[in-house]
């Protein structure tokens, strides 16, 4: 019923629509000869009902040639206009030529024929225009555009382009808005003085103190600065936040309007937050889809700690290649629960399998690969937190260097095709248990993948910090800033890698389908070009002031100093290892030091018995005898704050 009421109004609005453009056809050409003739005269003009009849009749023709009347009032443009146009010039040239040829045009002056025109293209203009400016709530204000509303915030717009013409023009059409367009920067150094859609160009972004000033003055406090230059550089985001939060104001930008996603009523009007990741990005590398649809379709794919962070997002992209069976795996009822809710909803056709397991349950896991034979596996399961594991080395080893194992021995027991294990740059020189135990199962991995009789290719991705994952910085600094600070950081020289989460699962997925058919790499490690090194203090200020806060004004940023294991700096690669001489498609290759595999299974079967006789200290004892390299992390702090401070780092 609803539907067959929107259906019934719009045809009526239609109806009345061609009704008034034929009356406005009529009244042009009878109009016409008045003005021409004085009204005594039009008496002796012969059959002057008869011609505008024939203009109408011509003018209908036109109308529904031109599709004149699917036209919107509400949202007339230029293009309208023009089409309005090329429909009355074509009725008068019809016109004009059909009374050539019937009477040779004598009793029709050509005077009347081009006012007859002109006063038809005014007459379907005008009321279109003065609708919109009336429903827009703009006609008694036409000129001067908007004026401020109560409670709106007041925001400049900085960028003179045309997503800030069409987000100015869009907001004029919104009768309540939240914010009020006070005026336009120029991205310029200097400013040109112009007018877009009754917003006036202010000054330049180098004038912003200025301007500021200049808005105060006429009683407007300036609250937001909303983005609208086209695809900004990081570095020019970074400076504008910077610039803008000095100067008391949040930084926004405008949603990409050719974004269908952003193309409603709710956020078209809504400039979003810049985001962490809008500083920290970088130009994506260019997945080669096909190798991963290879490496993916049709098969049945499993994966471990697919409740985490790395684990949810490798398993939301696997999906979208349309594996044979999907089966997730985790320890945690409530992660797992709503990533299989997730996954099912948006792909309802897939087979998706959901076990509760853990990978230090090595019958489970046996019975469970048994079971679906998978042909592909992502081992995404760890225990990750430094400070944790290195309070509960013996909780660590269990999960990351014998739950590993449990998981290798499982998928070479059943011939799975592929493995590939997520590693950490907290692997490299490892300074606490964490990281120790990454290493061990990187080596466990290696050599495997070295045992050319094994049908089963093992690959290894390592990278650094994903932006927000679980427990991460980030989301412990958005934490403290909700709270009002202090924001701490545990040493003012501290320096990570960082990536976002879609982008590290898209290059492990990317690097894992080009590198496992050259025997080349088999035993290497591929390692995520990760940019960049950023001082965690400058992630700190700058998220302070992405939040509308001025760093050490608003809130304040303490040093707790650095935790047990906690590193000054990680590294992606260990000096011993050899690496190839390029990055490639967004990552290398890197030969470490290969352990010993005799060597290897007696030491893991002498953690493994340490472990069950809760023997701490054997236990770890034996984890450095696989990666020896593993150091207290005070050892020589001194010469390590000098590296930090040496370090290239990336500027947010």
């Amino acid at each position: 019923m609803l539907m067959f009421n929107r259906r019934f109004k719009l045809a009526a609005w239609r109806l009345i629509s061609v009704l008034l453009d034929l009356a406005v056809a009529w009244a042009s050409f009878y109009g016409a000869y008045v003005i021409v003739y004085d009204t005594t005269a039009l008496n002796f003009v012969p059959a002057l009902w008869e011609n505008a009849a024939a203009f109408t009749g011509l003018f209908a023709i036109a109308l529904f040639i031109f599709d004149v009347h699917r036209g919107t009032w509400r949202y007339v443009s230029l293009p309208d206009v023009l089409n309005l146009v090329k429909t009355a010039a074509a009725t008068v040239a019809i016109y004009t030529v059909g009374a050539f040829l019937v009477s040779r045009g004598t009793h029709i002056p050509r005077s009347v024929i081009v006012l007859s025109g002109l006063l038809l293209v005014v007459g379907l203009v005008t009321p279109r225009l003065v609708y919109r400016l009336a429903v827009e709530g703009h006609w008694l204000n036409p000129l001067g555009g908007r004026r401020p509303e109560e409670g709106a915030r007041n925001v400049l717009i900085l960028g003179l382009t045309n997503t800030a013409e069409s987000f100015i023009r869009a907001w004029r059409r919104t009768r309540q808005s939240k914010f009020y367009v006070a005026g336009i920067l120029d991205s310029a150094e200097s400013s040109r003085k112009e007018l877009v859609q009754g917003v006036k160009v202010v000054g330049s972004f180098g004038d912003l103190a200025e301007v500021i000033e200049r808005f105060e003055k006429r009683g407007v406090s300036l609250t937001e600065l909303v983005i609208a230059e086209n695809s900004p550089s990081r570095q020019r985001l970074s400076d504008i936040v910077q610039r803008a939060t000095a100067a008391g104001l949040k930084v926004t930008r405008i949603p990409d309007l050719t974004d269908p996603a952003a193309l409603t009523s709710a956020t078209l009007m809504d400039p979003k937050p810049i985001e962490l990741r809008d500083l920290l990005g970088r130009a994506e590398v260019e997945t080669d889809i096909n190798s991963v649809a290879t490496l993916i379709s049709g098969r049945c794919v499993l994966a471990t700690g697919a409740g985490g962070s790395i684990g949810s997002e490798l398993v939301r992209q696997i999906a979208q290649f349309r594996p044979r069976q999907l089966v997730l795996t985790d320890n945690s009822e409530y992660n797992t629960y709503m990533l299989d809710k997730e996954i099912r909803e948006a792909y309802p056709d897939l087979n998706v399998v959901t076990r509760l397991v853990s990978v230090r349950d090595k019958a489970r896991l046996r019975e469970l690969f048994s079971r679906c034979r998978p042909d592909v596996v992502f081992h995404a399961a760890a225990l990750k937190h430094v400070p944790l594991v290195q309070e509960n080395p013996i909780e660590g080893i269990k999960t990351n260097v014998l739950g590993t194992r449990n998981v290798v021995d499982a998928a070479i027991e059943n011939h799975v095709s592929t493995f590939i294990m997520i590693s950490t740059d907290k692997a490299v020189n490892p300074t606490n248990v964490m990281g120790a135990t990454k290493r061990a199962a990187e080596a466990y991995c290696q050599t495997m993948d070295l045992a050319i009789s094994q049908k089963t290719r093992f690959k290894t991705v390592r990278f650094g910090n994903v932006l927000g994952s679980n427990g991460s910085v980030v989301p412990r600094f958005q934490e403290q800033i909700a709270a009002g600070g202090p924001v701490t950081v545990t040493h003012p020289n501290i320096v990570r890698y960082f990536m976002t989460i879609p982008e590290a699962v898209r290059l492990v997925l990317h690097a894992t389908a080009h590198g496992l058919n050259a025997q080349s790499e088999r035993g290497k490690i591929t390692v995520l070009d990760m940019g960049d090194p950023v001082r965690i203090v400058d992630l700190a200020e700058r998220m302070i002031q992405l939040a509308g806060f001025k760093p050490n004004a608003d809130i304040d940023i303490v040093f707790s100093g650095l935790r047990p294991g906690e590193k000054l700096y990680e590294e992606l690669f260990d000096p011993s290892e050899v690496q190839d001489a390029t990055t490639k498609d967004g990552y290398v290759v890197a030969n470490p030091r290969v352990v010993d595999s005799a060597f290897l299974m007696r030491t893991l079967d002498g953690i493994e018995a340490a472990v069950l006789a809760e023997d701490e200290k054997r236990a770890l004892e034996l984890l450095r005898h696989i990666v020896p390299e593993y150091k207290d992390s005070t050892a020589d702090l001194a010469s390590k704050v000098q590296v930090a401070r040496d370090m290239e780092v990336r500027a947010i």
